[in-house]
């Protein structure tokens, strides 16, 4: 399931039976003081590590390449900032990457959610998807799948990212260090509702995801298998 740990025949064996593949794309930011800085990343990674095993396919090596980052909106530290147009051609040649080894559905998850981090990446896509008629690309955040059912999902280390990190790694929270009192989104960098932050909401969130996202997917990999040319298609 993980790209980078498979054999060439293992990866042969996807290719010919289910050539979808999962890039997670997040960040390196400040996430609070009770978070690591890779959250965004970290649990988009396992959230898609989870879809896989309901639908096939591999997850590749998730990226840490954001833009609109916590660095130029407050100036807060431990944060990597990327420019725009590195992020679109990263994940342009990315995608090209794929469809050259042979993936013809495609999930770029985004565990960092900024507007115009989420246009860069779509302005990747957009551009591939010109390119290559007979591929399909779903291109979400990772909290899109839950807001089909009206759960809110979206959040910046606050109840629901902290908690989908106390649900995947919970060594990686720390709500103690959280200062007392109401907090303050502009000061201390997370969602205000931090505190309520849960490895049983986290659980749920994750639940909802998979339950949510599996039948899109599955049907992002039939429209894909569809659209392939006919030898292609019976292995010819």
């Amino acid at each position: 399931m993980k790209l980078e740990e498979m054999k060439p025949r293992e990866i042969n064996a996807v290719l010919r039976e289910c050539p979808l593949a999962y890039l997670v794309w997040g960040a390196l930011e400040w996430h609070g003081v009770h978070n690591a800085i890779g959250l965004d990343t970290i649990k988009a990674y396992n959230m898609a590590l989870d879809l896989c095993r309901e639908t096939g396919g591999v997850v590749l090596p998730p990226v840490y390449c954001g833009y609109q980052t916590m660095r130029p909106w407050q100036g807060f530290t431990h944060t990597f900032e990327f420019s725009r147009e590195l992020v679109t051609q990263y994940a342009y040649e990315y995608l090209e990457n794929l469809y050259d080894e042979g993936f013809r559905a495609i999930v770029l998850l985004m565990g960092h959610y900024g507007n115009k981090h989420v246009e860069a990446l779509n302005a990747a896509v957009d551009h591939f998807v010109e390119r290559h008629a007979n591929v399909r690309v779903l291109a979400m955040p990772d909290y899109v799948p839950a807001s089909w059912v009206n759960v809110s999902g979206g959040d910046h280390a606050g109840k629901n990212e902290t908690s989908l990190l106390m649900h995947y790694r919970p060594d990686l929270v720390d709500l103690s260090r959280l200062p007392e009192g109401e907090l303050d989104p502009n000061r201390e960098g997370c969602t205000a509702n931090a505190k309520e932050a849960s490895a049983e909401h986290g659980a749920m969130l994750a639940r909802v995801f998979v339950e949510q996202a599996t039948p899109r997917v599955r049907e992002l990999l039939r429209e894909a298998m569809e659209a392939q040319p006919k030898e292609i298609a019976d292995g010819g």
